[in-house]
């Protein structure tokens, strides 16, 4: 009877250690996404609230599942359950990468809190993000989605292929919003949306992530799918935000225009795919579409109300209005910003191609033979 009963506690182990973190994870992630959102355009219109705010509640709850989901995968793994992929190990602890990786993330996230309200009563409150702490927290969140790439590798989770193909996707469409997000005022409102830094960032941010996708979801629009990915996310953010009565953040930027760029230079291949002619297609494409979109859909000047309650918030806009000012879309500022992005975009997809194996491939040749 023992060595029936052993087996199938082995099997009910690994299906908790692999199942459970997933949904688990997933939740997370949705509240988490949802909460970052609804914070700003929460502080647009009270100003800096307590930290226990109901959209710091959505993310913090969100961020704390994704370390719950990465407990049970630990727990799990030091019970018996066999790792699937490639194991982390830091002393008696033991997960999968991925797994580990989200653990990380959220340990990193979760400290940011602190840290922030840490920083206000030394500083005063800010409202900016770009401050250390929150850096730090979207630090967290990248590594975290980082972590759930490498955990959708096949075999981890024993979940359909379509199924996990379409988690990758919505995976990789988060990264990008995460960098986005770290726009700052770029992402907060298109009045602050500049013709040179603002395009410079994103051919930074952007390209990384879509290199890891043409190795994460092999494909001649590996590119483009990420980034239309991105963009469904953003506008159901945008939507729902709009649709209640909150002010929602700027459009989406037009990286899809980018990442077809990259994917009709790629399917050319010989120098046409090389990482500076990536960079350049990207970075012209991109440039291109939002002088377009500024010149069709040109914002309305600002207003002493668009910053809501918060002075300093109102204050900031107008410091980014200047800069949109002093360097229109209708100038040489576009083309400076291209010539000088295709060489960012350049490097930051070969970082991203460099990053990418160490969480595409999780698995090893054994981790299929486990239930």
């Amino acid at each position: 009877m023992a060595t029936i009963v052993l087996p199938l506690r082995r099997v009910d182990i690994a299906r908790t250690g692999t199942a459970l973190p997933l949904v688990v994870g997933l939740v997370g992630t949705l509240l988490s996404w949802f909460g970052s959102g609804w914070d700003v355009s929460w502080h647009r219109l009270f100003g800096r609230d307590t930290f226990w705010s109901t959209p710091h509640l959505f993310i913090y709850t969100g961020v704390a599942l994704w370390g719950v989901a990465a407990l049970i995968a630990t727990v799990t793994a030091m019970a018996g359950r066999p790792i699937r992929g490639r194991a982390l190990v830091l002393g008696p602890l033991r997960a999968e990468l991925g797994l580990a990786l989200i653990g990380v993330g959220a340990l990193i996230t979760i400290l940011a809190g602190p840290f922030d309200n840490l920083w206000h009563s030394i500083f005063g409150r800010d409202v900016d993000i770009w401050s250390p702490p929150h850096l730090a927290g979207i630090a967290g969140g990248a590594i975290g989605l980082m972590g759930w790439l490498a955990a959708t590798s096949p075999g981890v989770f024993p979940i359909d292929e379509r199924l996990r193909r379409l988690l990758r996707l919505f995976t990789l469409g988060n990264m990008c919003a995460v960098s986005v997000f770290a726009l700052n005022f770029y992402y907060i409102t298109s009045v602050a949306r500049e013709a040179f830094f603002y395009p410079l960032l994103v051919a930074t941010l952007i390209p990384a992530t879509l290199a890891i996708s043409t190795i994460a979801l092999p494909g001649r629009w590996a590119a483009t799918w990420a980034a239309l990915a991105f963009t469904v996310i953003a506008l159901i953010g945008y939507v729902i935000l709009s649709a209640t009565g909150w002010r929602a953040p700027a459009f989406p930027p037009l990286v899809i225009a980018g990442a077809v760029a990259i994917d009709l230079l790629r399917a050319r291949g010989g120098r046409s795919a090389s990482p500076l002619a990536l960079g350049v297609g990207f970075a012209v494409a991109f440039v291109a579409a939002e002088f377009l979109r500024m010149l069709v859909f040109a914002p309305p000047a600002p207003t002493s109300a668009l910053g809501g309650v918060e002075p300093r918030l109102t204050a900031l806009y107008f410091q980014y209005y200047e800069q949109t000012v002093a360097r229109p879309w209708l100038s040489i500022w576009p083309v400076g910003a291209a010539i000088l992005g295709a060489p960012l975009a350049a490097a930051s997809w070969v970082v991203g191609r460099r990053v990418a194996p160490a969480l595409t491939e999780d698995l090893h040749s054994e981790a299929l033979a486990h239930p």
